[in-house]
C-alpha cells in the first residue's frame, strides 16, 4: 500500500501583499512554492522553516494555513499521491534580488508580482487563484493527472 507523500510549502508575500516569493529556475521557465517533505514528528510549520533555512538561509514567520493541495498522478502503472499543507507566510528580506539555493546554484527564490506570476507556470496548479481571493477561507485543491 503506498502512503501519500506529506509536504509543506509557503506561499511568502511582502508587507504590501503585492510580491510574492517563489523559487524557480535561472530562465525562470516555471515557478513553485517554496517548501519540502515533512519529516516524522514535524509539524507543517516547523518543515517550513527548516527547508528554507536549510536551502536558502531564509528564516519566515509562518502564518495561518491558506491551501490543502492533493495530487494524485499515475505514470508508468505507479500512483504517486502528494498531500501538501500550505502556509501564509511573510519575510522580513522583502529588498534583496534573489537567493541561491545552496545545493542547487540553478535553483533560486526570486520576488514576482502577481501578474509575473501569471505568466508562466506556477505550481501547484491552482494556487494562483487562491492567493488572488483575498479571502482568509481555507481551500482545497485536487488535481489528478496521467502521464502516458
Amino acid at each position: 500500500m503506498n502512503v501519500p507523500l506529506l509536504r509543506a510549502e509557503a506561499i511568502i508575500v511582502n508587507k504590501d501583499k503585492t510580491e510574492i516569493l517563489v523559487q524557480c529556475d535561472f530562465d525562470e521557465s516555471f515557478y513553485r512554492l517554496p517548501g519540502g517533505s515533512i519529516e516524522f514528528g514535524e509539524t507543517a510549520s516547523e518543515a517550513i522553516k527548516r527547508e528554507l533555512i536549510e536551502e536558502f538561509d531564509l528564516a519566515l514567520n509562518i502564518g495561518q494555513l491558506a491551501c490543502i493541495s492533493e495530487s494524485i498522478i499515475q505514470y508508468n502503472g505507479k500512483r504517486r499521491h502528494d498531500c501538501t499543507l500550505i502556509h501564509w507566510c511573510s519575510s522580513n528580506k522583502n529588498a534583496m534580488n534573489y537567493l541561491l539555493h545552496k545545493e542547487h546554484p540553478k535553483v533560486k527564490l526570486v520576488w514576482r508580482t502577481i501578474s509575473q506570476l501569471s505568466e508562466r507556470p506556477f505550481y501547484p496548479e491552482g494556487i494562483l487563484d487562491i492567493i488572488v481571493s483575498g479571502n482568509n477561507i481555507i481551500k482545497h485543491i485536487k488535481r489528478e493527472k496521467t502521464y502516458g
